[in-house]
C-alpha cells in the first residue's frame, strides 16, 4: 500500500503508539488527500526516524513498523537570502528545501527592498511553505527558518564558513571554495551588495565566488547555489563513505 504523504512529528515514537494529527494535518490529510480509515501515511518523529502509519478515525493514526533511512543530512547548508520583492522568498525557501538546505536565513541589506521592521510575520508564512515543500520532498527534517537578520549579524554567524556570491571574473566558482561539512551561503538583493557589506564580509571572514558569467535575478541565484553547494556537499559525504 502506498502512503498517501508524510507527517513530521516533534516527539519521539515508538511503533505501537497512537499520533494524534494537529487540526492543520488532520486537514491536509482527510480534506485535501481524501483520506480514510486504514489509509496510511508516513511519520517522520522528532530523532529524525521513518515510520508508517494507520490513518484511524478522526485525526489519530497508529505507529504500525519503522523504516530504514538512507540516512540524515550530514553536511549542513545554510542559505542567507537577501528578500527579494514580492512573493519571490517564497519560491526561493519552498525549492531550496528541495534541493536539500539545512536553514534559511533571511537577510536585511543595504540595497534590499525588506527592512528588519517589515520582516515580522513574513517568517511564519515562509515556514509554512517550508514544511509543505519537506513533506512533498520526502525530507527527514523540516529545515530552519529564521526571523530575518541583517546583513553585519549574519556574517558575524557564519565566519569562515561563509561564501559571499558576487559577479566578478577574477573569482573562483562556489564549487572550488565551498567548506566541509558547513557552507553558508550569502545571495545579494537584485542591487548587488554594497561596499560597505562587502568590507564586512572580509571582515568576517567570508570567501568570495561566483555563480558563473552571467547575472542571475536575487530568486535565481539562491536556488541555484543551494542545488550546486549541496552537489558538492553530498559528493563529499559520499566519496568519504567509499574511503571508510
Amino acid at each position: 500500500m502506498v502512503e498517501i504523504t508524510r507527517l513530521f512529528s516533534s516527539s519521539r515514537l515508538e511503533t505501537g503508539e497512537v499520533l494524534r494529527l494537529s487540526e492543520e494535518e488532520g486537514h491536509h490529510v482527510h480534506k485535501v488527500l481524501r483520506g480514510r480509515l486504514g489509509d496510511r501515511v508516513e511519520v517522520v518523529d522528532g530523532t529524525g526516524r521513518l515510520f508508517v502509519a494507520e490513518l484511524l478515525g478522526g485525526s489519530e493514526a497508529t505507529i504500525l513498523e519503522e523504516r530504514p533511512t538512507a540516512g540524515g543530512d550530514e553536511g549542513e547548508v545554510v542559505l542567507y537570502q537577501a528578500i527579494p520583492k514580492g512573493r519571490h522568498m517564497d519560491l526561493v525557501v519552498e525549492k531550496a528545501t528541495e534541493l536539500g538546505v539545512s536553514r534559511v536565513v533571511p537577510l536585511s541589506t543595504e540595497r534590499g527592498v525588506v527592512r528588519l521592521s517589515e520582516g515580522e510575520g513574513k517568517a511564519r508564512r515562509w515556514r509554512r511553505v517550508v514544511e509543505a515543500a519537506a513533506r512533498q520532498s520526502l525530507r527527514l527534517r523540516i529545515p530552519e527558518v529564521s526571523e530575518v537578520v541583517s546583513f553585519p549579524e549574519a556574517a558575524r554567524e557564519a565566519g569562515e564558513t561563509g561564501v559571499l556570491l558576487h559577479n566578478g571574473a577574477e573569482l573562483p566558482p562556489l564549487e572550488d571554495v565551498v567548506p566541509d561539512p558547513v557552507v553558508g551561503l550569502f545571495v545579494g538583493p537584485e542591487g548587488g551588495f554594497s561596499d560597505g557589506e562587502l568590507a564586512v564580509a572580509r571582515e568576517a571572514g567570508l570567501s568570495l565566488a561566483s555563480l558563473g558569467p552571467y547575472r542571475l535575478r536575487s530568486e535565481t541565484a539562491g536556488m541555484v547555489a543551494v542545488a550546486r553547494a549541496c552537489a558538492v556537499v553530498e559528493r563529499t559525504r559520499r566519496s568519504a563513505g567509499r574511503s571508510l
